[in-house]
This record gives structure tokens, sequence and C-alpha cells, in this order.
């Protein structure tokens, strides 16, 4: 039986284009997009697709990370328990994330892969740039509504194109100025929303299939292990720090992507 659902997978990994090594590889980067994303609440999807579109085409990184995606939010959902509070303070910008993201997914099969590489670059450069020499600005409760019509906007578009939508919402949640634990479960949710609308529209437009929710299943494991232990060096470890570290990295992966897309 092991054997069956190991020979399984495989010829899944094959079919998505993934050797052995090259799954062997994503395991490992999983586990590592699961570590960041237990340590400071968000950067899963930032952290697979940008290390994972490397070794593979960007359609095929993109649509790997939905499933692990909706289990690692789940589970940071449930680890909050603020899901009431979450609901009556961002409502807009939740539902209007959810229509955006569930219009602009019906173009993400059309769009060229070139193009999505490039604008995953574009993307990643640019939030990294922007995060690391932000100038520091707080949005106040009367200007609250509008940051979150254009937060929900921008990560609708972003996240149905891309798969990725993390950044709108981080940089929107930062400048409220809440807490690590409202953040978290905040982050939770809205990004649990969404890759969940994702993952009917990409099944829906065929770009993801048997092969790779099987493959995403085996992944859910690294992913895991990391988050876990992700939340134990929340504990221990300056996030700030430990952001600023990453932040680089995304930096140096962004400008590589766009160096791929062009030449």
């Amino acid at each position: 039986m092991l054997n069956d659902r190991l020979d399984a997978m495989l010829q899944a990994a094959s079919l998505a284009g993934l050797s052995t090594s090259l799954l062997l590889v994503a395991g490992f980067i999983y586990f590592l997009s699961g570590l960041v994303k237990g340590t400071l609440g968000v950067g899963f999807p930032t952290t697979a697709v940008s290390l994972l579109a490397q070794i593979t085409d960007a359609r095929t990184a993109i649509s790997l990370v939905i499933l692990p995606m909706i289990v690692t939010n789940a589970w940071q959902i449930w680890r909050s328990r603020q899901i009431l509070w979450v609901f009556k303070s961002y409502w807009p910008l939740l539902l209007i994330m959810i229509v955006f993201m569930g219009l602009s997914t019906q173009l993400a099969s059309v769009v060229p892969i070139a193009y999505i590489t490039l604008f995953l670059g574009a993307v990643i450069s640019l939030y990294a740039a922007t995060t690391l020499y932000k100038p520091i600005f707080k949005i106040s409760p009367e200007k609250d509504t509008k940051a979150q019509i254009v937060a929900g906007i921008t990560s609708g578009v972003m996240g149905g194109i891309s798969g990725i939508w993390g950044p709108p919402i981080m940089m929107y949640l930062n400048a409220r100025g809440i807490s690590k634990e409202q953040f978290v479960a905040a982050a939770g949710i809205l990004l649990f929303a969404g890759s969940s609308v994702i993952y009917i529209g990409y099944w829906k437009v065929d770009i993801i299939g048997p092969s790779i929710t099987l493959i995403s299943c085996a992944l859910l494991l690294p992913s895991m292990v990391g988050m876990i232990l992700g939340e134990r060096v929340r504990k221990t470890l300056s996030a700030q720090r430990f952001e600023r570290l990453l932040l680089w990295m995304f930096l140096i992966m962004g400008l590589n992507l766009i160096r791929r897309a062009i030449w």
C-alpha cells in the first residue's frame, strides 16, 4: 500500500514536471516556508513560490503552494482563537479581496509564464525594498475603511493572478499598529479565505488538477513541521530581526525572477 502511494506521488510529480530530486528540494523549501509562517504569521507563499520558482516554472510553483496555504492558515486560525474579532474589524477587506480574487483567477491560465515570472519578481522585489526602507506611517481609524478597500483590491488582484497576496495585507496590518497576536490572527483568516478562493478558481481553469493536488498533500508534512517549529522560534527570537533577514532574501530572489523573465 505504501509503495503504491509512493509510486502514485512520483508519477504525479513527473506529470507536473518535477523529478524525484526536485521533489525532495521542494520538501525542504516547504519546510523553510512553514518555519517562516510559524515565526512571522505570514510569508508562506512568498517564500515557497520565490524559492520553488528558481527550479521550476512559476505556474507550477504557484499551483503547488495553494493547498499547503489553506492548511497552514487553518492551523494558524485555530491557534489564535480570535475569529470573531477579525471578522468584526476587517470584513470590508475580506469581502473585497474575495470578490476581486475570484474574478482575477480567471485570468491566471491565459497570462504567459514569462509575464507571471516578471510580475512575481517585481512584486517580491518591491515589497522587500519598500519594507526594508519604508517610512513609518500609521493609518488612522478615520481612514481605515478606505485603506481596507485599497488593500482588498490590491491583494485580490495580486492573489488571483500570482498566488501571492500577503504583501498588501501585511503592510496594511503593520500600518494599523496592532499587536503581534492580533496580526497573526488577522493574517491567518485573510490568507485562509484567499487561498480557498484561489484553489477553487484555479481548479475551474485547470491550473490545479489531481497530480498537483497529490504533490501538495505530500508537501503538507514538511510545511506543518516547519510551522510548528516556527511557532516556537517566535517565542524566543526577535521577529523584527528575523523578518529583516527574510526581506533581504526576498529581494535577491525577486530580482533573480525578473532576470529569468527578461533573459
